[in-house]
């Protein structure tokens, strides 16, 4: 998929989840004023049932009554004795209850005829949380208002609609978190997709080669003065025998990754000298590396040296890291192995002054197909597949391998495998 079309899905998909996150919020806002709408309602209608109530208990307005001639507009709020703010707040109970609002709150009597009151009021006015009851007919002549402070209105809101809150929050969460997965996996497959059109590239290049001069050494062979001087024959027959070797060990190699992943593979475990299968690897590389200018230094300082581990397998893992700080050293190689023990097992260390890399490569230097450019797509051969199989020998064994780097630098390769 182009990236281009990428981008566009990606705007696509963001864009309409914006548009419907924006319109749950604009239904939620709609929803919980609707609800402050019904409480204020519901107050209402509390207010008229309260204040009539207060009509018919002449006992308890008799008691406010008093309170209010003997306050002579002195104080705003009204005191009241323990006895009659339980009936006044029994009362309230029962209405608030009728009317199906169950919230905490706190009330107090005000004279209206106090000089303060006409502030007071306003600020009423600007505050959601009190609702005033009008008492002027109950307590005739004195004027007096009952204040209802809700210590909390937002837990009728929740208590109303929590669920309705909570589902579209975990929806949009939901709708969110799957965009990202799909944008992830749609940007995860794009990259497999340049990776693997790239491994095509540099097989079809690596293979080119073998195969040409197979086909070159066998037109050579078909000709009669070629077929006359035994020497020729030999020589042509060996390029022919050494290029079919090469193919077969790229093919070997890419069908053995494949099976790896599979995990349809059995490691054949013995008991090995890890210093032996690094030096049976540097034997294997030693000459690329001289021929080079290089050098392989060993600093083999573990004591404990056996581990069980499959020998093919690990001597194949010792030889690619070694073939990578090879290729990777565009001057004279100087490739250093280390060891040492840990109570749990043997660490390798194999550092070089290759070119390095930068931490956004270094994430990726373990996957399938991953080459580190150096310019030229063709200047370092191979598929990618090495470092791949690297990762997956040393997780099959139980072990773990770290990579530190710096670009211009070189770069250090730190192999950890536990005793059996």
């Amino acid at each position: 998929m182009k990236k281009k079309r990428i981008i566009l899905i990606i705007i696509t998909s963001a864009l309409s989840l914006l548009g419907l996150v924006l319109m749950q919020i604009s239904w939620i806002k709609h929803a919980v004023e609707l609800r402050e709408s019904q409480l204020k309602h519901r107050l209402t209608l509390a207010s008229y049932r309260i204040s009539h109530k207060f009509s018919k208990d002449s006992l308890l307005r008799q008691h406010i009554k008093n309170e209010i001639l003997a306050n002579k507009a002195k104080n705003m709020t009204i005191a009241l004795n323990n006895i009659q703010k339980a009936k006044v707040d029994s009362l309230l109970m029962s209405e608030f209850r009728f009317h199906q609002i169950e919230l905490a709150y706190k009330f107090a009597f005000f004279d209206k005829d106090h000089q303060n009151y006409a502030k007071n009021c306003f600020d009423i006015k600007n505050n959601k949380n009190t609702h005033g009851i009008c008492l002027d007919r109950s307590f005739k002549p004195q004027k007096v208002e009952l204040q209802v402070t809700f210590l909390n209105p937002n837990e009728y809101i929740f208590a109303q609609m929590g669920g309705m809150l909570l589902g579209s929050v975990l929806l949009i969460g939901l709708v969110i978190l799957c965009l990202c997965m799909t944008i992830y996996t749609i940007w995860q497959q794009k990259k497999m997709s340049e990776m693997t059109a790239d491994f095509i590239n540099n097989m079809t290049h690596e293979l080119k080669t073998p195969i040409s001069t197979i086909a070159l050494a066998s037109n050579m062979l078909r000709k009669n003065k070629v077929l006359d001087d035994q020497q020729k024959i030999t020589h042509f027959s060996d390029i022919i025998y050494q290029e079919n070797q090469k193919l077969q060990l790229q093919v070997e190699q890419v069908l053995r990754i494949a099976k790896l992943e599979r995990g349809d593979f059995q490691l054949q475990k013995v008991e090995a000298n890890i210093h032996q299968i690094i030096q049976n690897a540097i034997n294997t590389l030693d000459l690329q590396v001289k021929s080079k200018g290089g050098q392989i230094r060993c600093s083999l300082q573990a004591l404990n040296t056996n581990i069980k581990a499959d020998i093919t397998h690990l001597t194949n893992v010792i030889s690619n890291l070694l073939d990578n700080a090879n290729k990777y050293t565009p001057k004279k190689p100087d490739i250093q192995i280390s060891t040492h023990n840990r109570q749990d097992g043997v660490v390798i260390s194999i550092q070089d002054n290759g070119i390095g890399m930068s931490k956004d490569k270094q994430k990726h230097i373990f996957e399938k197909f991953y080459r580190v450019a150096t310019g030229n797509v063709h200047d370092v051969k191979g598929f990618g597949l090495g470092l791949a199989y690297v990762k997956l020998m040393v997780d099959a064994h139980k072990g773990h391998i770290a990579l530190e780097s710096e670009l211009g630098k070189g770069s250090t390769f730190e192999l950890f495998l536990p005793f059996a």
